[in-house]
């Protein structure tokens, strides 16, 4: 097969950098991270009074929610862009989805695990959070993934 008979693959069908990826996202992407970085920096000072309270180390609590927000938010950004590319399989956004559990539930592990004794009511509060919270986060991505594959 000479040159000319070889099939062109076109940029859009070679796998993309990383770098690449994350330039895709765009400015709605990239401010939702953000976005999310600024709530976890709120939240972390609104319950400073409490973590002290119950044994936890306020700087600790802030350090890891505020540096798992930027994993949170690109995870979240790039599951629903991998997912709404219909040209992509599933399991491309996986990594991703993965990242933001994680990066979702290290510092409410972090909370639970670290405190002194905890009233129950203030477990069941902190589980009860992050069950709305990741319902709500699980809602919106499977929204904006059905938005652009209808």
């Amino acid at each position: 097969m000479t040159d000319v008979e070889r099939p062109v693959a076109l940029d859009e069908d070679l796998p993309k950098k990383l770098g690449d990826e994350l330039r895709e996202l765009g400015l709605f992407g990239q401010a939702w991270t953000l976005t999310v970085v600024i709530f976890c920096v709120v939240r972390a000072v609104a319950v400073w009074p409490m973590l002290q309270d119950h044994g936890v180390n306020p700087w600790w609590f802030l350090l890891l929610d505020v540096g798992t927000a930027p994993t949170y938010g690109l995870g979240q950004a790039m599951g629903v862009k991998l997912m709404r590319d219909e040209r992509r399989p599933m399991r491309d956004a996986a990594p991703w989805i993965a990242m933001l559990f994680v990066s979702f539930v290290a510092p409410y592990a972090y909370l639970l695990t670290s405190a002194g004794k905890l009233p129950h009511y203030v477990v069941i509060g902190i589980i009860a959070w992050m069950l709305v919270f990741g319902g709500l986060a699980a809602h919106r991505m499977a929204r904006e993934v059905r938005v652009t594959t209808l």
